[in-house]
């Protein structure tokens, strides 16, 4: 394993032993030090976040398992016909139509439903009703609050790895363009005495 990156980010990070190292370059160290070091921090944070949302999101998961079911609804009107451009590789928006459905007590409900383009009216649609045979969205399932738990945990991880290097690399430029305006002045004043000879 190449292990030339590793060392010169190790003495990017601790220039002191360098007699050449100017305050900003052990600023810059620092820098570096510190946001490796609260990219490191952000893990169990991050890990923690993603725990805590999976226990709260399991919790409403199992509520809505228990609290809504598949139902079908009966179209009642046909469907548009679908024109434009969303044959040629776009995804269409289904259209909503209206339907009716039985609730769990008998009762018939009518409201307006997701539908293919096309459908003709009597066709039937797979719908989510809740206990009182209102439309609801689908059901949480645990393996989407697993799925959203480790997104979150992952892009919040992310977020914080990505501003601390971000400071770090402002840090570094601004570091560098201080440098280049020192040498230019240092070779502005010692040009004429090497031009001259």
């Amino acid at each position: 394993m190449d292990t030339k990156p590793i060392s010169r980010m190790a003495r990017r990070a601790f220039p002191g032993r360098n007699q050449l190292a100017t305050p900003g370059d052990r600023l810059e160290g620092a820098a570096l030090v510190l946001a490796v070091l609260i990219a490191l921090l952000a893990v169990p944070v991050a890990g923690a976040t993603g725990s805590e949302w999976y226990a709260t999101q399991k919790v409403q998961a199992a509520s809505e398992q228990q609290n809504r079911h598949r139902a079908e609804a009966v179209l009642i009107e046909d469907a548009p016909q679908l024109v434009g451009s969303a044959g040629r590789g776009r995804t269409a928006e289904s259209p909503r139509v209206l339907a009716t459905w039985r609730a769990s007590d008998g009762t018939e409900r009518h409201g307006t439903v997701q539908a293919n383009y096309d459908a003709k009216a009597g066709a039937t649609v797979p719908i989510w009703i809740d206990r009182s045979g209102a439309l609801a969205k689908e059901p949480l399932t645990a393996e989407g609050v697993a799925f959203n738990a480790i997104t979150i945990a992952v892009l919040l991880w992310t977020v914080v790895a990505v501003v601390m290097i971000l400071l770090y690399l402002v840090v570094r430029s601004v570091h560098q363009r201080i440098r280049l305006r020192r040498w230019a002045g240092e070779w502005e004043r010692i040009a004429p005495g090497w031009t001259s000879r």
